[in-house]
């Protein structure tokens, strides 16, 4: 009996060890992602190019490293398909935001994911309603709304945000130059702040599509966590992983035909690939933050609670304030080292709430079996007993 308890602990250590550099590997996803899309390149194809390499990558791994793959049942089909979908709605997702918001408020959204983890785990009664796991989420969260309600200026060069990318204001400014004529009789210092007013408006709603962005790609995210578990001991990890990754990118695809209308219109984009940052961010993206960061979650799925997984992003906003403070010179704020320790403090009592009570059940379903040896043992004691 100590035994596999000791390797269920081992796997949990190690499954932790590996969600945190996840975390750290999208932090950096984060900071290299925004500098690539500041470039001029279409979200949609950088998309593209990201998760038909990734694809790539994790079939020839899963190849390599699980042998022959298995072929999924009509059943499991289904499931992969509703895995791809999400993880579709999640990568693009992203990436369309963090085109209109900075690094930091798209990490900052992250800690939302184990929310609706927990919520819908709780729902489908998938785990049971543990008051102190709800209370490190919702300490989480507060840490994480804070800092997100704090992230002033936005978009501005004095605040450090990144701001909306050029190519989305270069498409607002002649339609509202336009309003302004020399017969305007409005003298300059007006029609200046009339025009910075329209800027601002157009930054705003450009701003808050991408917060609404967000919550949508959190919640996919955080479905898949939960989706993931039916199927996640069907298969390796890296095979499981492969197969829904490459149904995410074929709706990628199918999207960008759309998005584009001809295929000339996307090899355009082709010229992007020269530029430094983009082949940085792309390579970054295939490698790090898609094989590595999928793979290892898909892997730490089938170790632990899919709840504890989940709630490992949390951790994806401190990470990426501490990277934008070493790579970008970002001042970091009392108030962001104060929701910094919030979302930890609350992540810890969800994972220590987890393996108390992961220990209790061991300790029960031990103590049960213990008994059911003594029963056996008692008629048999008797019996010799009489026969002597």
């Amino acid at each position: 009996m100590p035994a596999p308890r000791s390797r269920s602990h081992n796997a949990q250590f190690a499954a932790g060890i590996v969600m945190l550099l996840v975390q750290v590997a999208f932090a950096g996803w984060h900071v290299l992602g925004k500098m690539a899309l500041n470039q001029g390149i279409s979200p949609l194809f950088f998309a593209l190019v990201r998760e038909g390499g990734a694809s790539v990558v994790l079939l020839v791994s899963a190849l390599i490293f699980d042998g022959r793959p298995k072929l999924p049942t009509r059943r499991e089909i289904f499931i992969f398909i509703i895995l791809g979908f999400l993880i579709f709605i999640n990568i693009v997702g992203f990436i369309l935001a963090l085109n209109l918001v900075s690094p930091v408020t798209a990490a900052i959204y992250q800690p939302m994911i184990p929310v609706w983890t927990a919520l819908f785990a709780v729902i489908f009664k998938m785990e049971p309603a543990n008051p102190m796991v709800l209370f490190g989420v919702l300490l989480s969260v507060t840490g994480a709304v804070i800092a997100s309600m704090s992230d002033e200026g936005e978009g501005t060069p004095s605040s450090g945000g990144d701001g909306l990318n050029r190519t989305l204001l270069s498409d607002e400014a002649p339609s509202l130059l336009s309003s302004f004529n020399a017969s305007d009789t409005l003298n300059l210092r007006e029609s200046a702040l009339i025009l910075a007013t329209q800027h601002l408006s157009a930054v705003s709603h450009y701003t808050l599509l991408g917060h609404m962005i967000l919550l949508v790609q959190t919640f996919s995210l955080g479905i898949l966590y939960l989706v993931q578990k039916q199927i996640v001991h069907e298969f390796p990890a890296l095979t499981s992983t492969a197969w829904y990754y490459s149904i995410g990118s074929s709706f990628t695809a199918i999207t960008c035909l759309f998005y584009f209308q001809s295929y000339k219109d996307i090899m355009e984009q082709g010229h992007y690939l020269h530029n430094t940052s983009v082949q940085i961010g792309v390579l970054y993206a295939i490698f790090v933050a898609t094989a590595f960061t999928y793979g290892g979650s898909t892997w730490a799925n089938r170790q632990t609670h899919a709840t504890i997984v989940s709630l490992y992003t949390v951790l994806q906003s401190p990470f990426t304030l501490i990277l934008s403070v070493c790579f970008l010179g970002t001042v970091p704020r009392i108030r962001d080292i104060v929701c910094m320790l919030l979302i930890i403090v609350g992540m810890a009592l969800v994972v220590g709430s987890k393996l108390k009570e992961e220990k209790k059940g061991q300790i029960e379903s031990g103590s049960h079996g213990s008994h059911t040896i003594r029963v056996d043992y008692h008629p048999v004691q008797e019996e010799d007993k009489r026969n002597m």
